[in-house]
Protein backbone atom coordinates (compact mmCIF):
# COMPACT_ATOMS: atom_id res chain seq x y z
CA UNK A 1 0.00 0.00 0.00
CA UNK A 2 1.40 3.15 -0.97
CA UNK A 3 0.35 6.78 0.49
CA UNK A 4 1.41 10.36 0.55
CA UNK A 5 1.92 13.37 2.19
CA UNK A 6 2.54 17.10 0.94
CA UNK A 7 4.68 19.30 3.08
CA UNK A 8 5.05 22.87 2.99
CA UNK A 9 8.30 23.78 3.65
CA UNK A 10 8.16 27.38 3.66
CA UNK A 11 7.26 30.54 1.03
CA UNK A 12 9.34 32.49 -1.55
CA UNK A 13 8.10 35.86 -3.11
CA UNK A 14 8.68 35.54 -7.27
CA UNK A 15 8.04 38.50 -9.65
CA UNK A 16 5.00 37.47 -11.60
CA UNK A 17 6.81 38.98 -14.40
CA UNK A 18 9.39 36.20 -14.41
CA UNK A 19 7.31 33.37 -12.97
CA UNK A 20 4.45 33.53 -15.47
CA UNK A 21 6.73 34.69 -18.65
CA UNK A 22 5.63 36.45 -21.89
CA UNK A 23 1.91 35.51 -20.30
CA UNK A 24 0.72 39.43 -20.14
CA UNK A 25 -0.34 40.48 -16.52
CA UNK A 26 -3.96 40.45 -17.38
CA UNK A 27 -4.22 37.14 -18.02
CA UNK A 28 -1.68 36.07 -15.30
CA UNK A 29 -2.87 38.20 -12.56
CA UNK A 30 -6.46 37.03 -13.05
CA UNK A 31 -5.47 33.42 -11.73
CA UNK A 32 -2.55 33.93 -9.18
CA UNK A 33 -2.75 36.76 -7.00
CA UNK A 34 0.74 39.84 -6.94
CA UNK A 35 1.28 42.18 -4.22
CA UNK A 36 1.76 46.01 -5.30
CA UNK A 37 5.15 45.23 -6.41
CA UNK A 38 4.15 42.49 -8.82
CA UNK A 39 5.25 39.75 -6.14
CA UNK A 40 3.42 37.09 -6.02
CA UNK A 41 3.57 34.24 -3.24
CA UNK A 42 5.62 30.35 -4.30
CA UNK A 43 5.22 27.95 -2.30
CA UNK A 44 7.95 24.94 -1.32
CA UNK A 45 5.79 21.83 -1.54
CA UNK A 46 7.66 18.79 -0.48
CA UNK A 47 5.99 15.37 -1.13
CA UNK A 48 6.59 12.52 1.07
CA UNK A 49 5.34 8.83 0.21
CA UNK A 50 5.43 6.16 1.93
CA UNK A 51 5.38 2.08 0.93
CA UNK A 52 5.84 -0.91 2.74
CA UNK A 53 9.59 -0.90 2.70
CA UNK A 54 10.38 3.06 1.59
CA UNK A 55 10.13 6.26 3.18
CA UNK A 56 10.55 8.48 0.34
CA UNK A 57 10.83 12.31 0.26
CA UNK A 58 10.77 14.37 -3.29
CA UNK A 59 12.21 17.68 -2.91
CA UNK A 60 13.62 19.53 0.03
CA UNK A 61 12.64 22.67 -0.06
CA UNK A 62 15.36 25.68 0.83
CA UNK A 63 16.32 24.93 3.90
CA UNK A 64 17.83 27.18 6.49
CA UNK A 65 21.40 27.53 5.61
CA UNK A 66 21.20 30.12 2.81
CA UNK A 67 18.71 32.69 3.88
CA UNK A 68 20.96 35.42 3.69
CA UNK A 69 22.09 34.94 -0.06
CA UNK A 70 17.93 34.30 -0.95
CA UNK A 71 16.82 37.08 1.12
CA UNK A 72 15.71 39.09 -2.22
CA UNK A 73 12.68 36.43 -2.32
CA UNK A 74 11.82 37.44 1.35
CA UNK A 75 11.90 33.44 2.72
CA UNK A 76 8.77 33.00 5.37
CA UNK A 77 7.04 30.89 7.47
CA UNK A 78 10.28 28.29 7.03
CA UNK A 79 9.59 24.95 8.41
CA UNK A 80 12.53 21.91 9.16
CA UNK A 81 11.55 19.34 6.83
CA UNK A 82 12.64 17.00 10.02
CA UNK A 83 10.15 18.39 11.73
CA UNK A 84 7.46 18.13 9.21
CA UNK A 85 8.15 14.46 8.91
CA UNK A 86 8.28 13.80 11.99
CA UNK A 87 4.77 14.86 13.30
CA UNK A 88 4.00 12.39 10.84
CA UNK A 89 5.49 10.04 13.21
CA UNK A 90 8.75 9.05 11.25
CA UNK A 91 12.49 10.36 12.15
CA UNK A 92 15.17 11.58 9.83
CA UNK A 93 16.76 7.97 10.07
CA UNK A 94 14.20 6.24 9.16
CA UNK A 95 14.26 7.90 5.31
CA UNK A 96 15.37 5.37 2.58
CA UNK A 97 15.11 7.82 -0.42
CA UNK A 98 15.33 11.28 -0.94
CA UNK A 99 14.77 12.47 -4.97
CA UNK A 100 15.82 15.99 -6.06
CA UNK A 101 13.65 17.05 -9.10
CA UNK A 102 16.95 19.51 -9.73
CA UNK A 103 19.34 21.08 -7.52
CA UNK A 104 18.30 24.76 -7.72
CA UNK A 105 18.44 26.18 -3.94
CA UNK A 106 14.99 25.81 -3.33
CA UNK A 107 14.41 22.47 -4.20
CA UNK A 108 17.52 20.42 -2.18
CA UNK A 109 18.35 22.98 0.27
CA UNK A 110 16.79 20.70 3.27
CA UNK A 111 19.38 18.18 1.96
CA UNK A 112 21.74 18.91 4.55
CA UNK A 113 21.98 20.50 7.82
CA UNK A 114 24.74 21.67 10.18
CA UNK A 115 25.61 19.17 12.81
CA UNK A 116 26.63 19.99 16.85
CA UNK A 117 29.81 21.00 15.13
CA UNK A 118 28.59 22.92 12.78
CA UNK A 119 29.48 20.50 9.95
CA UNK A 120 27.57 20.53 7.02
CA UNK A 121 25.50 16.81 6.57
CA UNK A 122 23.15 14.73 5.12
CA UNK A 123 19.72 15.70 7.07
CA UNK A 124 18.89 12.21 6.12
CA UNK A 125 21.49 10.07 7.25
CA UNK A 126 20.40 6.26 6.08
CA UNK A 127 19.36 7.76 2.84
CA UNK A 128 19.51 7.27 -1.38
CA UNK A 129 19.35 10.97 -2.65
CA UNK A 130 18.87 10.63 -6.37
CA UNK A 131 19.85 12.89 -8.71
CA UNK A 132 19.81 12.35 -12.99
CA UNK A 133 23.13 12.70 -13.69
CA UNK A 134 22.57 14.94 -16.18
CA UNK A 135 21.80 17.24 -13.65
CA UNK A 136 24.60 16.33 -11.66
CA UNK A 137 26.96 17.44 -14.74
CA UNK A 138 25.10 20.49 -15.23
CA UNK A 139 25.34 21.47 -11.59
CA UNK A 140 28.91 21.03 -11.67
CA UNK A 141 29.65 22.90 -15.04
CA UNK A 142 26.71 25.73 -14.81
CA UNK A 143 26.27 28.12 -17.33
CA UNK A 144 26.10 31.61 -16.37
CA UNK A 145 22.92 31.49 -16.24
CA UNK A 146 21.86 29.21 -14.19
CA UNK A 147 25.37 28.83 -11.81
CA UNK A 148 23.34 30.93 -8.81
CA UNK A 149 20.93 28.85 -8.41
CA UNK A 150 23.25 26.00 -7.15
CA UNK A 151 24.42 26.01 -3.80
CA UNK A 152 27.35 23.55 -3.19
CA UNK A 153 27.02 22.68 0.24
CA UNK A 154 23.34 21.46 -0.45
CA UNK A 155 24.27 18.21 -2.29
CA UNK A 156 28.36 17.49 -1.81
CA UNK A 157 28.40 16.43 1.81
CA UNK A 158 25.71 14.15 0.24
CA UNK A 159 28.40 12.97 -2.16
CA UNK A 160 31.40 12.92 0.63
CA UNK A 161 28.84 10.45 2.76
CA UNK A 162 28.77 8.13 0.10
CA UNK A 163 24.44 8.20 0.01
CA UNK A 164 24.62 10.22 -3.59
CA UNK A 165 23.15 8.25 -6.44
CA UNK A 166 23.53 9.39 -10.21
CA UNK A 167 20.12 8.51 -11.78
CA UNK A 168 21.24 7.91 -15.89
CA UNK A 169 18.06 7.54 -17.42
CA UNK A 170 13.87 7.00 -16.70
CA UNK A 171 13.93 4.55 -14.35
CA UNK A 172 11.56 2.21 -11.78
CA UNK A 173 12.83 3.55 -8.53
CA UNK A 174 10.30 1.20 -6.92
CA UNK A 175 7.16 -0.78 -7.75
CA UNK A 176 4.64 1.55 -8.94
CA UNK A 177 7.32 4.84 -8.91
CA UNK A 178 8.67 6.09 -11.74
CA UNK A 179 11.68 8.75 -12.27
CA UNK A 180 11.06 10.17 -15.88
CA UNK A 181 13.53 12.83 -16.92
CA UNK A 182 12.48 16.19 -19.09
CA UNK A 183 14.85 19.06 -20.01
CA UNK A 184 14.39 22.45 -20.82
CA UNK A 185 13.76 24.45 -16.87
CA UNK A 186 17.27 22.68 -16.43
CA UNK A 187 19.07 19.58 -17.73
CA UNK A 188 17.85 16.15 -16.69
CA UNK A 189 14.92 17.20 -13.98
CA UNK A 190 13.12 14.47 -12.36
CA UNK A 191 9.32 14.09 -12.37
CA UNK A 192 7.63 11.46 -10.23
CA UNK A 193 4.90 9.04 -11.09
CA UNK A 194 3.97 6.98 -8.57
CA UNK A 195 0.44 5.16 -7.78
CA UNK A 196 -2.14 4.90 -4.68
CA UNK A 197 -4.39 2.40 -3.92
CA UNK A 198 -7.31 4.89 -5.20
CA UNK A 199 -5.61 7.33 -7.67
CA UNK A 200 -2.34 7.71 -9.98
CA UNK A 201 -0.27 10.73 -9.51
CA UNK A 202 2.60 12.91 -10.97
CA UNK A 203 5.11 15.47 -9.04
CA UNK A 204 5.91 17.64 -11.74
CA UNK A 205 8.73 19.58 -9.97
CA UNK A 206 9.35 23.33 -12.14
CA UNK A 207 8.19 21.28 -15.15
CA UNK A 208 5.04 22.76 -14.29
CA UNK A 209 5.52 24.78 -11.19
CA UNK A 210 1.97 26.07 -10.90
CA UNK A 211 -1.27 25.45 -11.96
CA UNK A 212 -1.16 28.55 -13.97
CA UNK A 213 1.52 26.40 -16.04
CA UNK A 214 -1.22 24.23 -17.07
CA UNK A 215 -1.18 26.86 -19.71
CA UNK A 216 0.97 25.56 -22.89
CA UNK A 217 2.00 29.08 -23.16
CA UNK A 218 3.15 29.99 -20.03
CA UNK A 219 6.84 29.64 -19.37
CA UNK A 220 8.90 30.84 -16.59
CA UNK A 221 11.76 33.20 -17.40
CA UNK A 222 14.28 31.04 -15.61
CA UNK A 223 13.41 28.22 -18.29
CA UNK A 224 16.90 27.37 -19.20
CA UNK A 225 15.56 26.79 -23.15
CA UNK A 226 12.02 28.39 -23.40
CA UNK A 227 11.18 25.98 -26.49
CA UNK A 228 12.27 22.97 -25.20
CA UNK A 229 11.02 23.87 -21.60
CA UNK A 230 7.38 23.94 -23.51
CA UNK A 231 7.88 20.84 -25.74
CA UNK A 232 8.63 19.17 -22.37
CA UNK A 233 6.05 20.62 -20.23
CA UNK A 234 3.65 19.58 -22.84
CA UNK A 235 5.44 15.75 -22.79
CA UNK A 236 4.57 15.73 -19.65
CA UNK A 237 1.04 16.75 -19.92
CA UNK A 238 0.20 14.51 -22.62
CA UNK A 239 0.87 11.80 -20.42
CA UNK A 240 -0.66 12.78 -17.31
CA UNK A 241 -3.52 13.31 -19.15
CA UNK A 242 -3.49 10.08 -20.60
CA UNK A 243 -2.33 8.23 -17.58
CA UNK A 244 -5.35 9.81 -15.74
CA UNK A 245 -3.19 11.00 -13.16
CA UNK A 246 -3.35 14.57 -10.94
CA UNK A 247 -0.40 17.27 -10.92
CA UNK A 248 1.35 18.16 -7.77
CA UNK A 249 2.72 21.50 -7.41
CA UNK A 250 5.30 22.35 -6.09
CA UNK A 251 5.22 26.01 -5.88
CA UNK A 252 1.57 26.74 -6.19
CA UNK A 253 0.29 28.66 -2.85
CA UNK A 254 -3.25 27.95 -3.50
CA UNK A 255 -3.91 25.05 -5.60
CA UNK A 256 -1.63 21.79 -4.76
CA UNK A 257 -2.92 19.69 -7.06
CA UNK A 258 -4.93 19.69 -10.46
CA UNK A 259 -6.14 16.94 -12.89
CA UNK A 260 -4.83 16.71 -15.86
CA UNK A 261 -7.67 17.10 -18.23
Amino acid sequence: MTKFHSIDTGFLMGDGGIMFGAVPKKFWAAKYPCDENNMSSMAMRAVFIETENHKIIVDTGAGDKHLSKIKYYKPHEMKDLREEIGKLGVSPEEITDVVNSHLHFDHCGGNTVANEKGEIVPAFPNAVYHVSLAQWENYRKPTTFERLSFFADNIEPVLDAGQLHRVPSDTELFDGIHLKLYDGHTPGQIAVFFDTDDERFVYAGDIIPSSVHCYHSCLCAYDNNLTLAMDEKKRLYDLAKAENRTLLFYHDSYTPRAKAR
